[in-house]
């Protein structure tokens, strides 16, 4: 089995086959949580049943809105967290200790029964391979390479400057970008303040340096990423494609961590049950394939909302809307729904992907795990 990329979905992934007994041989070209390309927020529940919750640094149960003339707080149904990186990815590389790690560069794939992935330190072969290498989709076959500012993309540029504040925090602000929004989300003894636009082509830098001097924090610690906004095929040519590589970050609100850990788990029960012998690698491609695909309506929806937000942004029936989510049924009914497009990991009886490799049992929806005896 070889896992190309080892951040969110990679590692949950290897954490997920660790009691399989297969060889799992994963590839990235830095060292586990070396390089940070988000925010690093995500629901507590989440981080709580993975057991991840000693990565947490800040927790909120309400969402800051600001436009250019007024400000809204969101009471919310759950809460978010934000977390250190390079611990959270610690956590999950011990969970799957027995798997292999090696550096290297994915340069691409002649696939067979037996793969041959090409890399700057020599061709590795494996009849599974998965790629969550992020945004490039390395291992496509596709005749055009996804190239920004051409391709389906947002973008996102943040710093991180040391300081400290209570709220997380959004604008929806044309003063930082046109079409998109601005954050901060403190984590502890930094805050990551950044903007995040719709439109690949608009630049995110100057609205970034203005948000920070106007929270009065320093413009440092830079960091940036391309953001898929659209669902993409799951599988191809035989390999299995997770997180930003099959787009499985969700439209207009750019949360991936949560969808990298929900398809990371998911694609975790079909390579067990292959390598159980139960299915085959076919019917464990299009058995994925199709979960993947289950979700392909509400990504639609979620990718015509950011097409209306990024029309309206500093409209009149913009900030009417943020106001209207100060009311805590409509915000509440609002993002339980946004949370069950990609919903907590089920224990038994449903077709949400169940936890395995954690030693973690989940029960209801009160963000409380207990460690399986």
């Amino acid at each position: 089995m070889l896992i190309c990329g080892a951040s969110f979905a990679g590692l949950t992934l290897a954490r997920e086959l660790e009691r399989t007994g297969a060889r799992v041989l994963m590839v990235d070209r830095y060292e586990v949580g070396e390089r940070q390309t988000s925010a690093c927020a995500a629901p507590t529940e989440w981080l709580e049943l993975l057991g991840l919750g000693s990565s947490i640094r800040q927790t909120f149960g309400e969402l800051v809105v600001h436009t250019s003339r007024s400000t809204a707080r969101w009471p919310l149904p759950f809460s978010f967290s934000t977390f250190d990186y390079r611990e959270l990815c610690g956590l999950l590389r011990e969970g799957a200790s027995s798997s292999e790690f090696e550096t290297a560069t994915v340069e691409g794939v002649q696939s067979g029964r037996t793969h041959v992935v090409r890399t700057d330190r020599g061709d590795l072969r494996a009849p599974y391979v998965i790629d969550a290498l992020g945004w490039r989709r390395v291992l496509s076959s596709a005749a055009q390479p996804i190239q920004p500012p051409d391709a389906r993309l947002s973008r996102g540029l943040e710093v991180h400057p040391a300081g400290s504040r209570d709220d997380l925090e959004l604008w929806i602000d044309p003063h930082y970008i046109r079409a998109g929004y601005s954050w901060s989300f403190p984590a502890g003894d930094e805050v990551r303040v950044g903007v995040g636009s719709f439109e690949p082509r608009d630049h995110v830098k100057d609205g970034t340096v203005a948000l920070a001097r106007d929270l009065a924090l320093d413009a440092v610690g830079y960091q940036g990423n391309w953001i898929p906004h659209q669902l993409r095929p799951a599988t191809e040519n035989g390999i299995f494609f997770v997180g930003d590589s099959a787009g499985h970050c969700l439209p207009l609100t750019a949360e991936g961590i949560r969808p990298a850990f929900y398809f990371a788990l998911a694609l975790g029960r079909e390579l067990r049950a292959a390598l159980a012998g139960t299915v085959t690698r076919e019917q464990a491609l299009a058995r994925y394939r199709a979960f993947s695909r289950k979700h392909a309506l509400k990504y639609s929806c979620m990718l015509g909302a950011q097409h209306l937000a990024g029309r309206t942004t500093g409209s009149a029936a913009m900030r009417w809307l943020i106001g209207a989510f100060r009311a805590r049924r409509l915000s509440h009914w609002t993002f339980d729904h946004y949370y069950e497009i990609t919903p907590r990991p089920s224990a038994s009886g449903s077709d949400s992907p169940e936890l395995v490799g954690t030693g973690v049992r989940a029960f209801g929806r009160s963000g409380v795990a207990e460690r399986a005896r």
